[in-house]
């Protein structure tokens, strides 16, 4: 049987990137608010919080500070409209932020619902904020800070009883976890919270604390009675219950096909990458695949957590097994898998897994060879909030914001709890990890697992889970080669859908022998996403379904073109990514352009409404100055707009649109780079220059010449080199 034709991607669409101007901004600034009436409402409230920095006791208040939140007006939300220079004029430190939905004094619109703004926490001594209202009052003040108070809808202490997020049910209420306000360099800071922790007869555990910029953690052992007069102290910005691991779900259904007796394959990986999986060990059943690495200290493995960590590497080397298969496939990569679990029934159960995966991410960049790929389908039970990030979701997005490694972690199978606690769990809220949720079949129409946790996450990052992968169910479950098992078992969940997801990642690579970076893997894969808005929701599936053949996102139909572009982008240097449609298209076509930008970013902890601090302004144009409301109709609106529309700061951006080739006339996108540092605009100057990937698939339905009439059109576009199968038998035999 003849093999069906179809199109390899275009493998160099950065050959059609050039600079770009930017137009300026819109008409004036709508101000919601008079300096007479921010001194009138301002006033009495910074009087309020210096009086509470004049009396509260020294053991809450190291440095005689004290932390208040000043609440923008809504309208000022965007980072170019914080007020940081006039807090910090007046002596006020700002600690972070996080979003909040206020209806302001003063609307545009009446009607409108609440909105979204930012509550920044300041700190300051009773002089400082006193300084800020002889600011306020002082007619002297510079125009250009008079108009700062204007911005500000409120400021109020921070209440000890808001950083209390305490689970009645906790399993150990004799143990909380704390995030403070400190860096790791503020010894004063963390010597004060440890004193007055053992004032109050507790202690901070033999674990100690761990460090993100801005952010301090610690568990720490305290009667519950005393955790209200521990929240006095100024620097806490939240304490939590302390997290159990998750559970996995429990698959009722069993496999109904026979399979065939299966062996291990002779040959090694097809390329030379190596991926890592964090999970309950493997006890070396696959050595000539995959390596068991776990510290000497570790207990040996249970036999749950040995099954469960055997049973997603080999979803990740052999993916799903077809009942009639002979034989197992050879797997893309090597895979080192590291045993995190056993873990003690102990209240740092989950925070001690963190600190495993992460000094293993440590080690191997220290080495010089970062992974280049991971999975983690374990983390913590933790009710999602929209105002604060974890400590597994901050510590993994700092390391893996530089974007060697690309990492998928299950979102969790607490989707059939109610309301709040069906939320993704960390870490798939992490910016930068790609999360994958669970689909219940592999056939053509299909639903989210039941089980599989529902987004959306905070803002940035607000579409989550990223992408669903076949996760099994009791009708369908997933079916996985187990050696200890004797053969092939049914399995679900979260926990196979993220492995499975990487091994389409990891086979991409392999087939194209490295050709992009981990982040334009990721860009491929969601750009091929199957979705429907009549049948799913993005909460609860993300971008979609994903292909688990890596060559459904490297070849298309043959009127589909699939365009990659890997490039680098600097604040100040707009660029033009032209979008190849060619001319002379039958006419009355219509074409569905499909794009998808992915980049990582730095992340700023304590700024959970300004969290990545890194973002992709674009806009798509049909024609010289048309736009195409692709990522979002308009160039100008409010920030608010932006963050839910088109998501100026997550790290994904995807669409697809249809359009009448008769309207495009050498069509574009617009890719400006933005930054910003604690929430503020930072000077292009001082950024540096940021890798992104944009996938671009071009649809013409009928046209089936469409790669040549392309190719003829930018002849600089050349298709991707695949390794083919025969290459690959003869490189491993």
């Amino acid at each position: 049987m003849a093999e069906k034709q179809r199109n390899v991607l275009i493998s160099n669409g950065k050959e059609l990137i050039g600079q770009l101007s930017w137009p300026l901004g819109g008409g004036p600034k709508w101000l919601p608010y008079s300096i007479e009436d921010a001194r009138e409402i301002l006033h009495p409230q910074i009087v309020a919080v210096r009086k509470i920095a004049e009396t509260i006791p020294e053991r809450f208040a190291p440095r005689r500070e004290v932390t208040a939140k000043v609440v923008l007006h809504p309208a000022f939300l965007a980072k170019s409209y914080f007020p940081a220079n006039l807090l910090r004029d007046v002596g006020l430190t700002i600690l972070g932020s996080r979003p909040i939905k206020i209806s302001p004094r003063k609307k545009r619109n009446k009607d409108d619902p609440p909105l979204e703004t930012a509550s920044i926490f300041v700190s300051g001594t009773a002089e400082d904020f006193q300084s800020m209202d002889a600011k306020l009052r002082d007619d002297g003040t510079p125009d250009g800070k008079q108009e700062q108070f204007a911005r500000i809808e409120l400021i109020d202490p921070y209440g000890n009883e808001e950083k209390l997020r305490i689970r009645e049910d906790s399993k150990w209420p004799d143990y909380i976890h704390v995030t403070l306000h400190a860096h790791e360099t503020d010894a004063d800071i963390l010597a004060a919270f440890r004193s007055l922790v053992e004032e109050l007869g507790g202690s901070v555990t033999a674990r100690g604390l761990r460090f993100v910029p801005g952010l301090t953690f610690a568990a720490v052992r305290i009667q519950p009675n005393q955790v209200a007069e521990l929240s006095k102290f100024s620097r806490i910005r939240l304490i939590r219950s302390m997290p159990q691991l998750q559970e996995e779900w429990q698959l009722e259904g069993k496999l109904t096909k026979a399979f065939n007796k299966l062996k291990l394959p002779e040959q090694t990986a097809i390329s030379s990458a190596k991926a890592a999986i964090f999970d309950g060990g493997i006890a070396n059943v696959f050595p000539k695949h995959a390596n068991e690495l776990a510290s000497s200290n570790l207990l040996p493995p249970l036999p749950d957590d040995l099954a469960h960590g055997i049973n997603v590497t080999s979803t990740f080397l052999f993916g799903t097994i077809e009942h009639k298969a002979t034989s197992l496939p050879i797997p893309y990569c090597q895979v080192d898998h590291h045993r995190v679990l056993p873990t003690s029934d102990s209240p740092e159960q989950a925070l001690d897994v963190l600190d495993r995966i992460v000094t293993a991410f440590r080690g191997a960049r220290a080495s010089g060879k970062p992974y280049r790929f991971a999975n983690i389908s374990l983390g913590p039970v933790a009710t999602f909030f929209d105002d604060d990030v974890h400590e597994w979701t901050s510590r993994l997005d700092v390391e893996l914001a530089d974007g060697s490694t690309l990492c998928t972690a299950a979102v969790g199978n607490n989707g059939l709890l109610d309301g709040e606690l069906a939320r993704i769990q960390p870490p798939g809220d992490a910016v930068n990890v790609f999360s994958i949720g669970a689909a219940g079949s592999t056939k053509k129409k299909w639903t989210r697992a039941p089980y599989s946790a529902i987004g959306p996450g905070r803002s940035p990052g607000y579409v989550k889970p990223d992408v669903v992968a076949f996760g099994g169910s009791n009708e369908e479950p997933v079916a996985v080669f187990n050696p200890l098992a004797g053969g092939v078992i049914g399995v679900a969940g979260t926990s196979f859908a993220s492995p499975l997801a990487l091994r389409v990642a990891a086979g991409a690579d392999a087939m194209s022998r490295s050709s992009f970076d981990p982040v334009t893997l990721q860009a491929l894969i969601i750009n091929a996403c199957q979705y429907s808005a009549y049948s799913h929701t993005r909460p609860e599936v993300g971008w979609g379904r994903i292909p688990l053949n890596p060559e459904d996102i490297l070849y298309t139909p043959l009127d589909v073109v699939r365009v990659v572009y890997q490039g680098v982008t600097r604040p100040g240097h707009p660029q033009k990514a032209l979008i190849p449609v060619p001319k002379g298209l039958p006419s009355g076509t219509s074409v569905k352009l499909g794009a998808t930008f992915c980049y990582r970013a730095p992340v700023d902890s304590a700024h959970a409404i300004n969290y990545t601090r890194a973002g992709l302004w674009v806009r798509c144009y049909k024609a010289p100055k048309k736009t195409l409301p692709l990522f979002g109709s308009g160039m100008y609106k409010t920030e608010t707009q932006l963050r839910r529309d088109s998501m100026r700061w997550d790290t994904v951006l995807h669409n697809k649109r249809k359009i009448s080739a008769d309207d495009l006339d050498n069509p574009y996108f617009h890719i400006n780079y933005q930054v910003r540092d604690e929430s503020e605009a930072v000077r292009v100057e001082d950024a540096v220059p940021m890798p992104f990937a944009l996938v671009l698939t071009i649809e013409a339905p009928g046209v089936t010449d469409l790669m040549v009439r392309i190719q003829t059109e930018f002849p600089v576009l050349q298709t991707l080199n695949v390794q083919s199968h025969a290459e690959v038998e003869s490189q491993t035999s």
